[in-house]
């Protein structure tokens, strides 16, 4: 029914998409901004604004894990219609209110076609229907035109038609792409397009009298600018850690703009997070492309930079506890939704993904220092005592479980009900739906298959990405629950190894 343009035709719009030229002559209609979308008809929730009563609960074919009718919608209607239920809706990050919902998806049209893409790339891997993933592509490639359109206008009333479109085609990424690697490459090019966007609005550093210290209502614009900026340099990390690329430049100088926009401020720690976790990708670089020689300087000089990077790490978590605060909680849940039947509480969701990005870079220090202890050990010896490395395999234990445990913060397993997950709500801004997620589930994969963590941790995580992938249609997600098998099987096999080389020396 419809041609299939995807290689070629994307890799061609991804090049284009930021031009005032249309990057390619997209098939399939779009949503028109005058149409009647698929939520208009549905009752998302009241419209008090007060936090009791405006957490919504959704009409039941909101949680119908059913797939939508096709005989009663057409394909962007099906496509939105997903999009709203399973990536928008029913999530710690979601709108709360019907007007919420209908501001985020009323600003202009582009964002809605970009949802329409994603909605489909979704339902077309759950339905294995070809045709409907080749016109979420079409879709796909019509909203980098249109968003590429937006940003060349740069109209400051469609700042946030634009981050919000250059956002959401990265997560159009991480529900197609079936690759890791192809994945996040192409998904951090919208991330670094969305910094882009937001430096363009910001005042520069060497601006007098920065918002953020000076207090007013400019304190706050400014504040939340921070905020958005900060948790998109967050989410560049993974990818270059995961494609072993330098961060370039640009990175350092947007870090900077969030320093003056957050100086003064308990929160600003964040930024000291965010300099120590590009120092962790810079060393472990080095290490990746260095032949060590235990008993070498070399060898020496980095285990000790690890082990002074793990203690500005630990330094970071009592500034991180004033500036982020939570408490954890316990009680009586279901075992595959809450892990070990606790969770967090956090003062608002973008202090909860900062946790867990300080959580990853920890378990990631403290992983290569294991590595050190295995791979070097007379280095070690002389550098990492007995009571040091009881410390390192603690560390990683705690940042792994608090990972799982803060799971409900981040994403809300279908078997919840609305009533089960008001105990997990964060306050703050958001109301962006499953855009944290995909880190979240990075996270969750790392925590699992972290060393010497119990086979509970492994269990718990692959299980929660294959319900998210069931759940969402999300490729990513299936691809790191892959990619935690392939990790066990080499444990596995080790394990045999160990255990036939321990059999034939005891012969």
């Amino acid at each position: 029914m419809f041609r299939d343009e995807s290689s070629k035709v994307i890799q061609k719009a991804h090049a284009q998409w930021g031009s005032s030229g249309s990057p390619v002559d997209a098939s399939g209609s779009t949503v028109a901004s005058g149409s009647s979308p698929a939520w208009a008809s549905e009752s998302v929730g009241g419209s008090s604004d007060s936090p009791s009563s405006s957490v919504s609960s959704p009409p039941q074919e909101l949680m119908s894990a059913r797939l939508p009718k096709r005989m009663d919608l057409n394909w962007e209607q099906q496509g939105l219609q997903f999009y709203i239920n399973r990536y928008l809706m029913n999530h710690p990050d979601s709108p709360r209110t019907q007007d919420q919902v209908a501001e985020y998806c009323a600003a202009t049209n582009t964002p809605q076609i970009v949802m329409v893409a994603v909605g489909l790339a979704g339902l077309s891997n759950l339905s294995g229907d070809k045709n409907l993933n080749m016109f979420a592509r079409s879709q796909y490639v019509a909203a980098l035109k249109h968003t590429g359109e937006l940003i060349t206008a740069n109209d400051p009333a469609s700042l946030v038609a634009r981050v919000r479109s250059v956002v959401i085609l990265a997560l159009f990424e991480v529900v197609q792409g079936k690759g890791p690697k192809s994945t996040v490459s192409s998904a951090n090019t919208h991330i670094n397009g969305a910094v882009a966007v937001l430096r363009s609005v910001s005042p520069v550093p060497e601006a007098p009298n920065p918002g953020a210290a000076g207090g007013g209502a400019g304190s706050a614009g400014q504040t939340r600018g921070g905020y958005g900026i900060i948790m998109l340099l967050f989410s560049m990390l993974i990818p270059y850690q995961m494609l072993d690329t330098p961060l370039p430049p640009a990175f350092f100088d947007t870090l900077k703009l969030c320093r003056f926009l957050m100086q003064s401020m308990p929160e600003s720690c964040a930024c000291d997070h965010v300099f120590a976790s590009a120092r962790l990708l810079h060393l472990s670089a080095i290490v990746d492309h260095t032949v060590l020689t235990d008993n070498r300087p070399t060898t020496e000089d980095l285990i000790q930079q690890f082990l002074t990077l793990e203690d500005t790490f630990e330094a970071l978590e009592g500034p991180h506890l004033k500036a982020y605060s939570f408490e954890e909680k316990q009680g009586d849940c279901p075992p595959e939704a809450v892990f070990r039947g606790k969770w967090h509480v956090y003062d608002m969701i973008w202090g909860a993904r900062i946790w867990n990005h300080y959580r990853w870079a920890r378990i990631l220090v403290n992983k290569r220092i294991v590595e050190f202890i295995k791979n070097y050990p007379i280095s070690s010896n002389k550098l990492i005592p007995a009571p040091r490395r009881a410390k390192c395999y603690a560390t990683i234990d705690r940042m792994a479980q608090d990972i799982l445990i803060s799971t409900p913060s981040h994403w809300h397993h279908p078997m919840l009900s609305p009533q089960d997950t008001l105990r997990f709500e964060s306050n703050g801004p958001g109301n962006s739906g499953a855009v944290g997620l995909p880190s979240h589930l990075w996270h969750v994969m790392i925590a699992g298959c972290a060393p010497n963590v119990p086979v509970e941790y492994w269990t718990w995580a692959h299980n929660m990405l294959l319900v998210v992938w069931k759940q969402l249609g999300m490729q990513h997600s299936l691809a790191l629950a892959e990619m935690m098998e392939e990790h066990r099987a080499k444990l596995d096999r080790e394990v045999g190894t160990q255990k036939l080389k321990l059999e034939f020396e005891d012969e």
